[in-house]
């Protein structure tokens, strides 16, 4: 017991021991009352070194006391027995002191790192942890074996031991034979744990462990009892025995711990199986396209495999090359623009077909069957399952094809010689588009098809074409990648050879199109896809159909007609002309879809413009069309009111409707009147036969009529 103080002047420094019913015991364990020599209480380790530079020291001797607490105080003699002059430390004194294990985790995921604190035991004190070899997972190699424990914290050394005592990682592989595992040829995995700062701190790697229950053993610390089996830090590989056989001088042994001592602890934990999870592919894919693999992992998976089974075995995919694909520091997963169906093994063959599949990802631990070092080819559904693995269903389907030409009223102007197409080709980096006109004239083309499996391309270059019916064609080559049965499967060859070799000689459009298809979609168990259009390649051609008139000064005229011309590259520009031919006013337009048919509106509000006949003009710049319009006087249009109050009178027509029986009613009585002029008409006819009279009866009668004809209309 050592002290430092700055009174000496005053008094002198005592120490009293207390047990822990507060008996003093300081006569009994304080063996030199007076103080340490100089030289031991300059040394904080003993007499030998000079470590240390105090004061005062005592020589405590704990042999014939019991276990138990103590408590110590130094303080002075005298008065100064208070505050900062008293200092008191409490220690526990055991007859056979043993060192603990402690586990931060009963339960940990295969993959998951465990930390362990040594404690209970002196400063710099050397323990050995070992995990014993029927702990270790099946495949992993002798490297992973060597570093269960981690070289990190208080830990001095790693290794493995077999019967020998230590030995090396090199070693042990190539011990290990062809139907052996590495736990059937080592004893255990360990590290020399150093004791500092009161504990000594490491850590386990369990994703090399079995997904199990996992015993940690700790032993002793190496002192003189068992030979320094492990001073320094480092794990001998003999130590010294006691003489066995009777030869007068101690035998040397393999230090193998677990065979010389018992442990001072030993802990428990279970390891889980981890997870790992297939995000992509999943669902549906179209064999032949991109698509990106990624998923997640448990803590400790440094590589995954792909697998894809049918209906018996999984079989490896290779993904660009490569066999396995990396695990990132945060768990995750991820390959980008892959294409299952490319690759020499046997699950790329499988989603090369369309159908309906299991796809899958394993750890790379689990998929070493052999402990080669590489993943297998070939899993079996329970090997897949049994390791730490996930899988999905997979729909694959076949490549597909559809696309369109842009024309403009099923037209394409050669002024323009030019055409746009875009469609989707799911499954294909790329496709084919190619025209043949009627006298056997072929260009073709090889377009891109994007990530998102579209494509399109616009301004193509058909002004090697003649004017007429023009077929226009895209074509993809199918699952098989090949164009029919020709062996090509290099779409700008097959380009040159519809360009050079079916066209370009003396075979008509038809010829040339009967080769083309023979050669693809027609051929011998092709699987080639082919998209079909046809349009006119004709001179350039913009006409007014039609033009609102009359239209007021001060309105608007609409003027609309067709086009063959392609928007954006022209403008349709409408003018209206005096009868000078002299420009009033001019508006254009460049848009207008594919059915050619185009729109402008031409504001007359702000022009000044007279009432008379004009002409309409619209020009495209290279042709025009005219028509005749008429303006009339402002508001002229807004006189003719009657159309528009029309009705009006319609509205009121039931109000006579309604009064027309009143009229009717009182018909009779006219009727009832009329013999009497009928009468007369007798007795005068009776009376007078001459042509004085025969013209006065008939005018009578006339009268009569038309008072008749009167009644009725009413």
């Amino acid at each position: 017991m050592r002290a430092d103080y700055n009174f000496q002047e005053a008094e002198d420094l005592e120490i009293t021991v207390e047990d822990e019913n507060g008996l003093e015991v300081t006569n009994e364990i304080v063996v030199q009352k007076t103080g340490l020599p100089t030289a031991d209480r300059n040394d904080e380790n003993g007499a030998s070194g000079s470590n240390g530079d105090f004061d005062v020291g005592w020589e405590l001797d704990t042999t014939d006391i019991d276990e138990g607490q103590y408590t110590i105080t130094v303080e002075g003699t005298e008065d100064l027995t208070f505050g900062d002059a008293s200092e008191t430390v409490t220690v526990n004194i055991t007859s056979d002191q043993q060192a603990s294990l402690n586990l931060d985790n009963d339960e940990v995921v295969q993959g998951e790192n465990l930390q362990f604190n040594v404690e209970n035991s002196p400063e710099g004190n050397y323990h050995v942890v070992l995990v014993e070899s029927s702990e270790f997972r099946d495949g992993i190699t002798a490297d992973q074996a060597s570093r269960i424990f981690r070289n990190v914290g208080d830990v001095q050394e790693v290794g493995l031991v077999d019967n020998t005592g230590p030995v090396s990682a090199s070693t042990v592989a190539s011990n290990v034979g062809s139907d052996q595992e590495v736990a059937d040829v080592t004893r255990y995995a360990y590290g020399v744990v150093e004791i500092d700062g009161g504990s000594g701190v490491g850590s386990i790697e369990t994703q090399f462990l079995d997904d199990s229950s996992v015993d940690v053993e700790l032993y002793p610390a190496s002192d003189s009892s068992n030979d320094g089996y492990a001073s320094g830090g480092s794990h001998a590989s003999s130590v010294t025995v006691r003489d066995t056989d009777n030869d007068g001088t101690d035998d040397s042994e393999a230090a193998i711990v677990t065979d010389l001592l018992e442990t001072d602890d030993d802990q428990s934990f279970d390891v889980v199986e981890g997870e790992i999870t297939l995000d992509s592919p999943s669902g549906a894919y179209v064999t032949g396209s991109q698509i990106d693999v990624n998923g997640t992992a448990n803590q400790g998976v440094d590589q995954v495999a792909l697998y894809a089974r049918d209906n018996n075995d999984y079989e490896l995919i290779e993904i660009d090359g490569s066999n396995t694909v990396s695990v990132d520091g945060d768990d995750t997963f991820s390959e980008e623009d892959v294409i299952l169906s490319q690759g020499s093994k046997g699950g790329n063959s499988i989603v090369s077909l369309p159908g309906s599949y299991r796809i899958g990802v394993i750890d790379v631990q689990d998929a070493d069957l052999d402990s080669d070092g590489t993943v297998d080819d070939t899993l079996t559904t329970s090997d897949f399952n049994s390791g730490v693995s996930g899988a999905t269903a997979l729909r694959v389907t076949d490549t597909a094809l559809n696309g369109t030409f842009t024309t403009y009223n099923g037209q394409i102007a050669s002024d323009d010689g030019q055409i746009d197409v875009d469609g989707q080709a799911p499954g294909k980096d790329n496709v084919i588009v190619a025209f043949v006109d009627s006298r056997g004239n072929a260009a073709a083309q090889v377009v891109s098809v994007d990530d998102d499996d579209s494509f399109s391309e616009e301004d193509i270059d058909i002004t090697s074409l003649s004017e007429g019916t023009v077929t226009a064609h895209i074509l993809s080559s199918g699952r098989d990648g090949e164009y029919g049965d020709t062996g090509t499967s290099s779409d700008s060859a097959f380009v040159n050879t519809i360009e050079t070799g079916y066209a370009g000689g003396s075979s008509t459009g038809d010829q040339v199109r009967e080769q083309i298809l023979a050669n693809t979609v027609d051929d011998t168990a092709s699987d080639d896809l082919i998209v079909n259009e046809q349009f006119r390649l004709t001179d350039g051609l913009t006409t007014i159909e039609s033009a609102s008139s009359p239209v007021e000064a001060n309105g608007t005229l609409e003027v609309q007609g067709n086009t063959n011309r392609v928007p954006d590259d022209n403008t349709i520009t409408v003018e209206i002309l005096n009868s000078e031919d002299e420009s009033v006013t001019v508006e254009s337009t460049d848009e207008w879809g594919s059915d050619g048919q185009w729109s402008i509106n031409v504001d007359l509000s702000d022009v000044d413009i007279e009432p008379g006949n004009y002409t309409v003009e619209a020009d495209d710049g290279d042709n025009t069309d005219r028509t005749s319009v008429t303006v009339v006087e402002a508001g002229s249009l807004e006189e003719e009111q009657p159309d528009t109050e029309t009705p009006e009178p319609d509205t009121e027509t039931p109000e006579p409707d309604t009064e027309t029986p009143e009229p009717d009613t009182e018909t009779p009585e006219p009727d009832t009147e009329t013999p009497e002029p009928d009468t007369e008409t007798e007795e005068a006819t009776t009376e007078a036969s001459g042509p004085g009279f025969t013209a006065a009866i008939a005018l009578i009668a006339l009268v009569a009529a038309a008072l008749l004809a009167v009644r009725r209309d009413n």
